[in-house]
């Protein structure tokens, strides 16, 4: 019976040893952030829609982005269509408008790639515009 327990726990650990560096094979995709976080913006101080993610291939193959989309009212400026080597780094820009007018900004961004941890991604983007005092708190 011992020797039963000492052979199930060596085949666990063995198991989990093999599936933890089978997780490091193939390209593995992250991103310098995932929510992109505006805050509180004041009506009169709207800034331009532009952002741009950063994606890095950490994984061992190359990592290939083969569709991005973003919701409605946003669009895709660009993005690395070529296969972003191990170790590199490439990009997704997108736009959209803010308009002056209190609301929140609620946006997202799916992004589709051949990486091994996921194959899709959720970036996304929050903010509020307020009119001026409205929540805003100067340090």
């Amino acid at each position: 019976m011992k020797k039963l327990f000492i052979f199930s726990g060596l085949f666990l650990a063995t198991f989990i040893f093999f599936s933890a560096a089978q997780d490091k094979e193939g390209p593995v995709i992250r991103f310098d952030r995932e929510v992109h976080e505006y805050g509180k913006i004041l009506v009169d101080t709207v800034p331009d829609g532009k952002i741009k993610f950063t994606v890095y291939n950490e994984g061992t193959q190359p990592l290939v982005l083969t569709n991005v989309r973003a919701c409605c009212g946003t669009r895709v400026n660009g993005y690395t269509e070529q296969p972003i080597a191990p170790s590199d780094s490439g990009y997704v820009e997108v736009e959209f408008r803010i308009v002056s007018r209190p609301h929140r900004i609620g946006r997202t961004v799916t992004v589709q790639s051949n990486a091994a941890n996921r194959q899709t991604a959720i970036l996304r983007i929050t903010g509020e515009v307020v009119e001026s005092g409205e929540g805003i708190i100067d340090i």
